[in-house]
Formats: structure tokens, sequence, C-alpha cells
């Protein structure tokens, strides 16, 4: 009988106490209304000191999987209707706070490439991606 994994079998856990930014973080230069947003993680990480990020993943009708927390871009961004009914050729021109681009989780992993990111799958059809990129779920 194998032994049930722990959260102290996995690095991402390394630290006693992780302060985590949730959906990307923001303060006074970055404000709320720009969450998940590349600028909104960057600035986290480059000039708040987070090691750890924390996103929602959604997938787009064509398989993109993009950093989002809600299932309709109509809280957030400049365009209506739910991620998984739209193309990414439609999602990619939705502007977070009026001028953020919506990113790709691929755009994240290169833009954090030393972050712990925290990532909250938000649907069945994001776990299959995952997988198929050879990211590990937990």
């Amino acid at each position: 009988m194998s032994r049930r994994r722990t959260a102290d079998d996995y690095e991402f856990f390394d630290a006693p106490f992780a302060a985590m930014a949730h959906r990307g973080g923001w303060d006074a230069l970055v404000p709320a209304r720009f969450e998940n947003s590349l600028l909104a993680f960057e600035h986290a990480v480059n000039d708040l000191g987070y090691r750890y990020v924390e996103t929602d993943v959604h997938a787009t009708a064509d398989g993109v999987l993009v950093a989002l927390h809600d299932t309709r871009l109509d809280r957030v961004t400049d365009m209506h209707g739910a991620v998984a009914g739209l193309p990414w050729r439609v999602v990619r021109r939705a502007r977070i706070g009026g001028s953020e681009p919506v990113p790709t989780m691929d755009e994240v992993f290169e833009a954090l490439p030393n972050t712990r990111i925290n990532i909250d799958i938000k649907e069945s059809g994001a776990i299959g991606l995952f997988t198929i990129r050879g990211v590990g779920v937990v």
C-alpha cells in the first residue's frame, strides 16, 4: 500500500508561511480593476516581492488557457460573453480594466518563470489542457 501524499511532498509548499498575491494582487499603483492581468502579476512579483501568485484559469472555445477569475468577460473587461463559448481571437481583444489584455497561461508562465503560481482550475475542459501541456495538476 502506497503512502498518501501530503503538502510536505511538494516543493511548492516549502515555505512555512507564503504570502500569495490573489488574482495577481493589487494596491494603489495597480488597482483592483486590473486583477489577473500581467500588469498585476508582474507588479506583485517585481515591485512588491511576492514569490507566490494565484489565478483562476478558464479555457476558450478553441482550447486556449487564460488567467481570469470569472467564467464571463463581463465584470472585469470591456467585452461580454462566456470565455468557454468564445474563441481566443475574440477573447484576446478584451481589455481588463479597459487597457490590459487577458493573459494566456503561457504568457503568465513566461513572464514569471521563477514565481510559484497557485492555479485554480475553474472548469473540467481546462484540466485536460494542462495535462496535454505536461503541467502537473495536483
